[in-house]
């Protein structure tokens, strides 16, 4: 299996990429990037994929505001 972590941008863009396969591995680098979502939402991030062999199980929506409406 090989696990997919990465930071999407408005441009389609991706940044913080962490290829692995190991699932603790994998897990840890869900787990930084999640702890930073404020931040990231306030840099213009899209969202926070995390794909388990090309296949979604985790996406983490940036461009909403608390209240769950996206901003735009």
């Amino acid at each position: 299996m090989t696990y997919r972590i990465y930071i999407r941008w408005p441009d389609q863009r991706v940044t913080d990429k962490t290829v692995t396969e190991n699932s603790a591995v994998a897990t840890t680098a869900h787990e930084a990037l999640t702890s930073q979502a404020e931040s990231l939402r306030a840099r213009g991030a899209l969202g926070i994929a995390f794909t388990e062999d090309g296949k979604q199980i985790s996406y983490t929506e940036l461009n909403q505001d608390p209240a769950g409406r996206r901003s735009n």
